[in-house]
């Protein structure tokens, strides 16, 4: 197929929608934005919005760089916006330009760049053709694009293991980067113990401290022992679906085998119970929360103890 020649134009904004994948969320409220929209409403476009034909919708064409000045103009309502229309360009292409343009900003903090290569990644799984196999970018394939190595793009993506409270610390500055990918290490149930010291001590005292407490957390864990995690675990409750209450309210077989094992004095005891049943908060649905918990958590101890085996030298 015969390449098609770039071409600059006024397109119809009602023509123009949103990139397939936005790494850069538009945030109306920030001096840099209003700044901007002030600036094309006094004095118009001084750059043109980067566009290319729509495969999702056609008749349309998709902004490829620009979506300040794109959400600019539809604020401002303004009937046309100057483009720059790429014909040639493919998904990968997008993509690669939408990490050019929005990734790699100054002002991007640490952990919205982790949601963002994550978004990447994971972005691919739609993807058919073009270079892509449609079954997700993986770290190598990323690291490719954006020239950063697959082990520092594991450690960004660990800061989404982070409890909230310490993401933000992070994205405030407040906690040092050396000590946040330390940090995620931990289980999430075990990070608020050590946000205080990973805030106010210096790296070099914090990192065999949290290390420590890694190291001795996976043991425990391999050892058959969580001690740690029962005295943070609490089950969930979530209801039953209705066929299976409709099936107990007309044959029967649970409620007396819960009465008959446990004893029930009162009617009231009996309620209670019936609505700790119907809520996975009996004692049987407990035990298979825990376990399935528990399992999931050692497997994770058992994938980063391989990871760590990878990527030691």
């Amino acid at each position: 197929m015969q390449d098609i020649k770039d071409e600059t134009r006024e397109i119809p904004t009602d023509q123009i929608v949103e990139p397939w994948v936005i790494l850069r969320v538009v945030n109306r409220s920030t001096v840099e934005y209003l700044e901007l929209r002030d600036s094309i409403a006094e004095k118009g476009f001084f750059n043109s919005l980067c566009v290319r034909p729509s495969k999702r919708k056609p008749g349309k064409y998709e902004v490829v760089d620009g979506l300040y000045r794109y959400t600019v103009g539809c604020e401002l309502r303004l009937l046309t916006l100057p483009c720059i229309v790429k014909h040639n360009l493919t998904d990968d292409d997008v993509l690669t330009a939408q990490i050019q343009a929005n990734a790699l900003r100054l002002e991007t903090t640490p952990v919205e760049y982790a949601r963002q290569l994550r978004k990447i990644m994971a972005a691919t799984d739609s993807v058919n053709g073009d270079g892509m196999n449609g079954d997700g970018m993986t770290m190598v394939e990323l690291s490719t694009r954006i020239h950063k190595n697959p082990e520092w793009i594991g450690r960004q993506l660990a800061l989404l293991d982070l409890i909230k409270v310490a993401q933000i610390a992070v994205d405030r500055g407040e906690i040092p980067l050396a000590s946040a990918y330390a940090l995620a290490r931990a289980p999430r149930n075990r990070q608020g113990l050590y946000l205080e010291a990973a805030k106010t001590m210096p790296i070099r005292e914090f990192l065999p401290i949290i290390g420590a407490f890694v190291k001795q957390h996976r043991e425990n864990i391999n050892k058959g022992k969580w001690d740690d995690f029962e005295a943070e675990f609490q089950p969930v409750s979530h209801l039953r679906n209705l066929k299976e209450v409709l099936a107990e309210y007309r044959e029967h077989r649970v409620g007396s085998l819960f009465l008959a094992s446990l004893g029930c004095e009162t009617p009231v005891d009996a309620w209670y119970l019936a609505l700790q049943w119907a809520l996975h908060l009996d004692e049987a649905s407990v035990n298979e929360q825990r376990e399935r918990v528990l399992q999931r958590q050692q497997r994770a101890v058992v994938e980063r103890e391989e990871k760590d085996g990878e990527e030691e030298p």
